[in-house]
């Protein structure tokens, strides 16, 4: 995975690599960071689509609000959810207990929102 983040932010989201290490020493693969307008990338495809009219790609997640906003409340909420103990523990079926995620519900979920 790697993240594009606008050179103002690097620091905050390296910060936030080394937490998610210091939470998750067994992890041995963290997000790549690299300078540039935000974007989030695996395996070379965008995992989400800031645009305000609805992309055609349904593999991409929509999130048509202000990428600003969004880098600063993605750091605080994944701060707040690292010292809480996320990603919990292996086995406690909290997994399990989560629904498929379906883009074309959200996508209409926004639409009818506005």
């Amino acid at each position: 995975m790697i993240l594009n983040i606008p050179h103002a932010h690097v620091a905050s989201w390296h910060r936030l690599i080394l937490n998610m290490a210091d939470s998750m020493p067994q992890r041995l693969e963290f997000p790549e960071i690299s300078t540039g307008p935000f974007s989030v990338v695996r395996n070379g495809k965008n995992l989400f689509d800031f645009q305000l009219d609805v992309p055609s790609d349904e593999t991409a997640l929509w999130l048509p609000f202000d990428v600003q906003e969004l880098m600063t409340d993605f750091i605080q909420m994944s701060s707040e959810l690292l010292l809480a103990g996320y990603p919990g523990c292996s086995g406690c079926g909290y997994r399990d207990d989560e629904e498929k995620w379906d883009e074309s519900t959200h996508r209409k979920r926004i639409k009818n929102s506005g």
